[in-house]
């Protein structure tokens, strides 16, 4: 299998990253299957998306001029240093988040809300994206509740597990934590996800067997968990998981018989498992029937 990173200009001044799992067609229909909302973590702020945002943080920070006070939650400032105390950035990409409000200073990967009705501007996304970045996750990311992307993808050596905390985090719509050395199991906590509609941990450590509590992510429409080290079988519980259209679990340690029940999944259109310990197990015959199925891959 070829792993590579794809880079989509729209000719619109934005850019897209996205994980191809094959070059050519499966990373077409990837992208195809995607809808707006799911591509825009991907996207580097710019073109009229960018200057719309700025210009109206402009306006919000002219009528603040004169107060001695930042605008950021207090509560979430004091979780994204206590973020920062356990990274280490060699590249000094964070430098500005020592000084002034995350919102109003642009510390760089924080974007925030408009101004809400409690007065105070939220962190909405945190993009920490292919930023160099080393050191853990702290548990202190649950605690930025109004988070709707969490993206620290392809920073290659982010090590420890994944804050259980993280599942407190009930806005969240996109765990992008790709292409690092996070490790460990998956915590049951991070099955609290309800609006949850990317699920990306692929090219990690990740040990430890899938949790069958993951049927609750009920939103999820991208499960990427590719090239780890999970064990055990498949939980058939998982099948029951609606929305789902792409379940990437290759190149990991997973045994035993391919669910049936995946056949009752109307909406999966990709579902990768070549790379495993599955033996000789067979395709269950009921898989025929996946009318929406546009890949299958279970061979070494």
């Amino acid at each position: 299998m070829i792993l590579d990173i794809c880079f989509v200009n729209d000719f619109g001044g934005c850019f897209f990253e996205l994980l191809c799992l094959e070059v050519g067609k499966a990373a077409e229909e990837m992208w195809k299957s995607m809808s707006e909302e799911e591509k825009a973590p991907y996207e580097v702020k710019s073109g009229q998306r960018k200057v719309e945002y700025e210009k109206q943080m402009k306006a919000y920070n002219k009528k603040q001029e004169n107060s001695a006070n930042g605008i950021g939650d207090d509560h979430e400032v004091d979780a994204l240093q206590a973020i920062r105390r356990k990274l280490k950035d060699p590249r000094k990409n964070l430098r500005n988040w020592r000084k002034g409000d995350p919102c109003v200073s642009n510390w760089t990967g924080v974007i925030c809300t408009m101004p809400q009705p409690d007065g105070f501007l939220h962190i909405q996304e945190l993009r920490m994206l292919n930023l160099n970045l080393t050191g853990k996750l702290a548990p202190e990311l649950g605690q930025l509740s109004n988070l709707t992307v969490l993206n620290f993808m392809w920073n290659h050596n982010i090590t420890g597990s994944i804050p259980k905390e993280i599942g407190n985090i009930k806005s969240l719509k996109f765990l992008l934590l790709s292409g690092n050395q996070l490790s460990g199991p998956l915590a049951d906590e991070l099955s609290f996800l309800p609006n949850l509609l990317m699920f990306q941990v692929d090219l990690n450590k990740i040990t430890g067997s899938l949790p069958k509590s993951f049927v609750n992510l009920i939103s999820c429409r991208h499960f990427h968990m590719n090239n780890n080290s999970i064990s055990g079988q498949i939980p058939s519980e998982l099948s029951s998981m609606p929305a789902l259209i792409h379940f990437l679990l290759d190149n990991n340690n997973l045994m035993g018989n391919l669910p049936p029940e995946f056949s009752q999944m109307p909406k999966l259109r990709i579902l990768q498992l070549d790379n495993n310990n599955f033996g000789g197990t067979e395709i269950p015959a009921s898989y025929g029937n996946m009318s929406n199925l546009v890949k299958l891959k279970n061979g070494a």
